[in-house]
């Protein structure tokens, strides 16, 4: 990458060199993120691939969303064991449990006239038959307005009719489809920086032929200022290749600012700064390429694609919502066991003590207007689109795959054109340029044939991105890709 050099001042000296250091110092401090945005790497296809799968963000979100299906197997799980919970609680009441005291001196009155004489002559303290009487004003308190309960809880379904197991199924079933699911996000992943990293390879050939055209047109053009200087050749000839070599640096300009372009897209889908200068390493070639038939490429996909077989999942996890409905006309049984830490105790007394019990229950549900007859009908649905929704993807693999290849095929033939095409404009440039060496051709004709050799170069650089591309594409419609 070409430098600007930083331009001093005219005279040289300790001051001069203090003024240069000063800001290069103060550019540093000032702008450290420059320095940073122009990151460079030189990566290999395969190097690209391998940041894109640890950075991409559209994968992260794919992982988080087959860790999130993982867990979900895990809580299933835990509905065929038994639960344990506990539990407190306080009460406070605005007054402790009584019972009155007044009906005891009703109860004593036959009985009292004894005790009254004695008390009138002296041999009885009259406080010794408080609460006797029949005033019916006091309280006998038989417990603690602070009321503490400690619990442990266990509860343990025993039969429920197969929702349970129904649901854990399901959810295996659901955490495969995600998996499946991250794996073909994986190859799409896989595709994009593919075709981001070619198209920066062409982009970068593309650069190389224009400046090939640029040079060549500089050349030709200083041969004929000279032709011109000694009055051999008219004025407007010079014009005319300096007309055809404005526009061939327009487009080298244009094609420069192609790779910028499509060093930000590659660096978007690799996940990584979108300022970063990215070299591609690897050569814009003609592959090896596969010339197995389309039934072949057909069957693969239908047993290696990764959508596919997500889809395939659904469809049993769509069976096993249908037997989750039909578990509602079956009872549930279910056993529950309690052991409490209650205060005040049986006898009312401020002390904890514990006791237990243990419940097996049976509920079924009798009459509910129909409510499971329709949750069965709605998930039967539900299965049938799954089922449907199955074979119209089917149909539309094998579509994708079949289209892919032709597409491969069509791109093969075009690369074969563009490069008989290629090799026609410079022979044609050449036979052409002597000609006019010789003074048997026009000007004008050089140039045409030099337009032409560009554009011949430029197409059979696309002609090859395009067939990588196809080649591509058909793998990640096969599914095999990442293979």
């Amino acid at each position: 990458m070409r430098r600007t050099p930083i331009q001093g001042p005219a005279r040289s000296g300790r001051w001069g060199f203090l003024k240069v250091a000063a800001g290069v110092a103060l550019v540093c401090l000032v702008i450290p993120g420059a320095a940073r945005a122009q990151e460079q790497l030189s990566l290999t296809l395969e190097d690209a691939v391998g940041i894109a799968l640890a950075e991409n963000k559209t994968l992260a979100i794919a992982e988080a969303g087959r860790k999130a299906a993982e867990a979900q197997v895990g809580q299933a799980r835990s509905m065929f064991l038994p639960s344990l919970t506990a539990s407190a609680s306080y009460t406070r009441l605005d007054e402790a449990p009584y019972i009155s005291a007044g009906g005891f001196g009703e109860m004593f009155a036959p009985l009292m006239a004894p005790f009254d004489d004695l008390v009138e002559n002296g041999y009885l303290d009259p406080s010794t038959l408080e609460g006797l009487d029949s005033g019916g004003g006091d309280k006998i308190y038989i417990g603690d307005e602070n009321i503490y309960t400690i619990g442990l809880h266990v509860r343990q379904p025993l039969f429920t009719g197969g929702a349970i197991i129904g649901g854990y199924q399901a959810a295996k079933h659901y955490a495969k489809a995600a998996d499946w699911a991250e794996v073909r996000t994986k190859d799409e992943v896989r595709y994009r920086v593919g075709e981001a990293y070619y198209s920066l390879m062409q982009a970068t050939a593309s650069l190389d032929v224009m400046e090939g055209s640029v040079a060549q047109l500089e050349g030709y053009l200083a041969d004929l200022e000279n032709l011109f200087e000694v009055g051999m050749l008219l004025e407007k000839d010079v014009m005319a290749v300096r007309v055809q070599l404005s526009n061939a640096q327009l487009g080298r300009n244009r094609a420069s600012h192609g790779i910028r372009l499509a060093m930000a897209s590659l660096s978007f889908e690799m996940g990584i700064d979108t300022q970063t200068e990215i070299e591609p390493l690897d050569p814009l070639e003609e592959g090896s390429y596969s010339d197995s038939e389309v039934d072949t490429w057909i069957n693969v996909a239908l047993e290696e694609r990764p959508d596919l077989r997500a889809m395939d999942e659904r469809v049993e996890i769509a069976d096993r919502r249908v037997s989750i409905a039909r578990s509602e006309y079956w009872p549930n049984l279910v056993f529950a066991g309690n052991y409490n830490w209650d205060r005040p105790n049986r006898e009312y007394a401020p002390e904890f003590y514990g006791h237990w019990n243990m419940t097996l229950a049976l509920e079924m549900n009798v009459f509910d207007w129909g409510r499971v007859r329709n949750s069965v009908r709605e998930s039967k649905s539900y299965h049938t689109q799954a089922e449907q929704g199955y074979a119209m993807m089917e149909d539309a693999v094998r579509l994708e795959v079949q289209s892919s290849y032709l597409k491969k095929d069509e791109s093969r033939q075009a690369l074969a054109i563009a490069e008989t095409g290629l090799e026609a404009a410079r022979e044609n440039l050449r036979v052409t340029y002597e000609t006019f060496q010789n003074g048997m051709a026009l000007n004008t004709e050089v140039l045409d044939a030099q337009a032409g050799l560009t554009l011949a170069s430029l197409a059979r650089i696309q002609a090859v991105t395009k067939l990588r591309l196809a080649e591509t594409r058909l793998e990640l419609a096969s599914g095999v890709i990442g293979q």
